[in-house]
């Protein structure tokens, strides 16, 4: 027997109208270098609407491809909202990548439209002539410079185009498994892959982070995102405030301390998010000016690294609880929560699971199997590679048929860990051996493959190595080819124009040899150990 309920579809053409009609007084606050606006949800979602009748009106279908390649502005939040309602694709594009893997994936996603904000336009002109499929440049902000006029494309001002579009909010219904918006990976194993959100996934990932098991917004909350939009959506983290009316505060293209501190002040967020490092900035900050609070927070989300235990307990004495929280691009990031349960008296048993990468969410599943793929029992004890499976969890990679990371309906996430009889996810190493700085991933492979390039360079291995304040950085191991010479100094160098600069090592060591396995693998666990135990140098 069928259920006698309605059947309506879930997604961004009714969140665009429960933050209209519903959190219309709710606001968004942005703050640019030297300005300060204020407008509502009501406001948001109408300009909103007025971006996707535009690109209807300019003649571009639903399912046309738009990325975005901007900071956390209010013009970015109605792209959020105003181009998957109107039935068109968002493609968040990180700004931080290398132009070749912009244009990969650029081109990979078949993007035809471009929102580019003045701040990233500069960068953004010099790889445009590397996409050959861009119809419209779309420019954002009032202090853009000049576009170059060798531009094969049409190009117009942002507002301008708004102009040209009606303020519209009921849009027709969309089924809820089509493509909202895409996101790619870091490429940490080679090229970056694709996920395409549906807009039910997207909807039930915002409901999720809004219980109080997550982040627990709503009418009542401040957020400050100090996360990019294009990081896996911000998280989620604006679909979640517009669906609770939580007000949001913008960062814009800054997640400096003193940005972030000044906003803290002046508009009292009580719920922040962002990676470990930017808080550790934050804490120093405040503790260089003599202050012990951070004013109206209570709570900060932390993710892309593990915090550790004395951050924690710094924004604790001040009254603020920091979480964990763990996910990835292929689960519409935040996943698990590290809460603590109410049987954790102890503080050995809170601080148990303070270390945790969190308790899995509610709608989400999760098992530890063997790298054969034997499922393992969630005992606490048994490791193997964490699985997972749920409605806002990947089931392939966009335009790919390789199934090597999934298996039986499961997504495969490359963590190695254990996981409890209470649904605790337990990370202890990853099975790829990527580096992960400040939250962004730095991928090994492409790295080596970069430094192995100069001349000089016979072999090279790339390992983590722990950083006081990013958490981890790149260390690469270098032989050299015989009879030739070469310094750090060179070897970064060479570098600058091959990679994103911050993929560049911190430490270089020259060694006569790399170690290798029993089947002729670098053994990159040893090189970790080497280091730590001061045999390299």
């Amino acid at each position: 027997m069928l259920s006698t309920m309605q059947d309506r579809q879930l997604g961004l053409p009714l969140l665009l109208r429960h933050a209209h009609r519903v959190n219309g007084k709710s606001t968004v606050i942005s703050h640019g270098r030297s300005t300060r606006h204020v407008a509502t949800f009501a406001m948001v979602a109408e300009r909103a609407g007025r971006l996707g009748s535009a690109l209807e009106h300019l003649g571009y279908p639903r399912g046309t491809v738009v990325g975005t390649f901007a900071g956390s502005t209010q013009e970015h939040l109605e792209a959020y909202l105003g181009i998957p309602a109107s039935g068109r694709i968002l493609h968040t594009l990180n700004v931080r990548l290398h132009d070749d893997h912009l244009e990969y994936i650029a081109r990979h996603a078949s993007d035809e439209i471009f929102i580019v904000d003045g701040p990233n336009l500069e960068r953004f002109c010099s790889i445009a002539p590397r996409l050959p499929g861009m119809r419209l440049l779309i420019v954002a902000g009032k202090d853009a410079p000049d576009v170059p006029p060798e531009l094969s494309c049409d190009v117009v001002l942002y507002e301008e185009l708004l102009l040209n579009g009606t303020p519209e909010i009921d849009w027709p219904e969309i089924d809820e498994r089509e493509a909202a918006i895409i996101c790619y990976t870091g490429g940490t194993t080679g090229l970056p892959k694709g996920v395409a959100y549906s807009h039910r996934s997207l909807w039930l990932q915002a409901m999720s982070l809004c219980t109080a098991n997550a982040v627990g917004m709503s009418c009542e909350s401040r957020l400050l995102p100090a996360v990019p939009l294009y990081h896996v959506n911000g998280w989620g983290l604006p679909f979640a405030a517009l669906m609770a009316g939580a007000d949001l505060i913008m960062p814009d293209h800054s997640m400096r301390a003193e940005h972030l501190l000044a906003l803290i002040d002046e508009e009292p967020p009580t719920i922040a998010a962002g990676v470990p490092t930017i808080w550790s900035d934050v804490l120093d900050l405040v503790r260089s000016r003599g202050r012990a609070d951070l004013g109206a927070v209570r709570t900060i989300c932390c993710g892309g690294a593990q915090v550790s235990q004395s951050l924690s307990d710094a924004y604790r004495s001040m009254g603020i609880r920091m979480v964990q929280a763990w996910g990835m691009t292929e689960t519409s990031s935040v996943s698990a929560v590290a809460t603590v349960p109410r049987w954790a008296q102890s503080e050995e048993d809170r601080l148990h699971y303070q270390a945790s990468q969190g308790r899995v969410v509610c709608g989400l599943e999760v098992r530890v199997a063997s790298l054969e793929g034997e499922v393992l029992p969630s005992d606490g004890t048994s490791v193997g590679e964490i699985h997972i499976r749920g409605p806002w969890v990947t089931g392939r990679y966009l335009g790919a048929d390789d199934q090597s990371e999934f298996q039986d309906g499961w997504l495969r996430t490359g963590d190695v860990g254990t996981v409890d009889g209470d649904g605790y996810v337990f990370v202890a190493d990853r099975a790829k051996d990527a580096v992960k700085s400040g939250g962004e991933w730095i991928p090994s492979l492409a790295l080596e493959e970069a430094i192995r390039n100069h001349p000089a360079v016979q072999d090279v291995a790339v390992v983590a190595i722990p950083d006081p304040r990013w958490q981890e950085r790149p260390g690469a191991v270098v032989v050299l080819r015989p009879g030739h010479v070469s310094t750090s100094a060179e070897l970064s160098e060479w570098l600058r124009d091959k990679v994103a600069r911050w993929w560049i090592p911190s430490l270089w060591i020259f060694s006569d040899s790399l170690p290798r396995t029993a089947v002729g693998k670098i053994d990159k666990r040893l090189i970790r150990q080497l280091i730590r135990d001061g045999v390299y140098s």
